[in-house]
């Protein structure tokens, strides 16, 4: 019987996921193989998801992952966990002629899909040419590995992929694993770098496009997305200037009311970073508990108190990490100019002071 006939995978629990054990190489082959370092052996063992695998050559880097060599088997452990009922292949090259594919699939309890795609941010229809950040939103638990097979950008016009926008490795999700984190390539957005001067904007001021989010997604149960999601949006120019709270306007409620504290914004800022950017402080110190809201295309928030204002003074606290669209915060300009010097930061802009007045007889 040949060492091709004998191969044979074998799936084992181990680390929150699962290892993959290939069994059957000779036992010379295991010898030279566990001379060999990581990469070596990546190159000839590497793991795909078979849907990377339908021409001659993969489309898709292989699976990251570690590898293990002992006396009976070579072993991967992957980065992210299998995902159940997706079909995976290890790719052999260690044997003579053609590179032999063993097919290999962690079983899923079968059940109908129900995960979704609840927002796509910016919520608004526009975007910025040096965007920093796009967020996919997850009504349940996502497997980690996919985003670069099952969502892609694309132009608005007639749906051609653009190629590579988004930093591929690691994926970026919140603890839930229900926000995904599309991160642009920053190499291409900051001016006077290699990749901004090679591969220029992944976005082109003018040119719509539109972010897809297919139903081959799979949830951390394995099961794919209910139905595809898009959203579209026109691309603006360039965003360069920091955040100034004084180019916002708020509008103040009474005292004595429990009416909310809104601000508006002079441009969109980041979903995320907007969520937990701002405390209400009273005259004695201590935060106001409340309700905080994010209000429509992330240009405005507001604040309902748990009980009616009192009279007094009260401040706005910033958090100085608070980004817009761009990646400009209140500390810094992301793609500053390098050739001239940045102004410091000033810890004024942190603070947004506020009296309520009680409502006046006749107001």
């Amino acid at each position: 019987m040949s060492a091709r006939r004998r191969l044979e995978i074998e799936l084992s629990a181990a680390e929150g996921s699962h290892r993959v054990r290939l069994l059957g190489l000779p036992r010379e082959t295991r010898q030279r193989l566990a001379t060999l370092g990581e990469q070596e052996l990546a190159r000839e063992f590497p793991v795909y998801a078979r849907e990377h695998l339908a021409g001659e050559a993969p489309d898709f880097a292989p699976m990251a992952g570690r590898y293990e060599v002992d006396s009976d088997a070579v072993t991967f452990v992957p980065r992210y966990p299998l995902v159940p009922g997706l079909d995976y292949a290890m790719v052999v090259r260690v044997a003579e002629g053609e590179p032999q594919r063993l097919a290999f699939r962690l079983p899923a309890a079968p059940s109908e899909p129900t995960a979704e795609v609840l927002a796509i941010y910016p919520s608004g229809d526009r975007l910025v040419r040096n965007q920093l950040k796009l967020y996919v939103e997850f009504s349940a638990s996502m497997s980690e590995g996919q985003a670069a097979s099952h969502v892609r950008l694309e132009r608005a016009d007639g749906g051609e992929r653009i190629e590579d926008p988004f930093v591929p490795e690691p994926e970026l999700w919140d603890r839930e694993h229900r926000r995904l984190t599309l991160l642009f390539d920053p190499g291409r957005l900051k001016r006077g770098l290699r990749p901004q001067l090679e591969a220029g904007y992944p976005l082109q001021e003018g040119v719509a496009v539109r972010l897809v989010v297919d139903t081959s997604f799979r949830d951390a149960a394995g099961n794919p997305l209910r139905e595809p999601f898009a959203r579209r949006y026109e691309v603006d120019g360039d965003l360069r200037d920091r955040v100034d709270p004084r180019d916002w306007e708020c509008r103040l409620p009474h005292a004595g009311t429990a009416g909310p504290l809104r601000v508006r914004f002079d441009r969109p800022l980041d979903r995320a970073l907007l969520q937990h950017a701002f405390e209400v402080i009273d005259a004695a110190g201590r935060p106001v508990r409340g309700r905080p809201e994010v209000g429509p295309a992330e240009r405005s928030w507001s604040f309902t108190p748990a009980a009616p204002w009192l009279p007094g003074d009260y401040r706005l606290a910033v958090d100085p990490r608070l980004e817009d669209l761009a990646g400009n915060s209140l500390a810094r300009v992301f793609d500053r100019d390098l050739a001239s010097d940045e102004e410091p930061s000033d810890p004024s802009l942190e603070v947004v002071s506020f009296t309520l007045h009680a409502l006046r007889g006749g107001d």
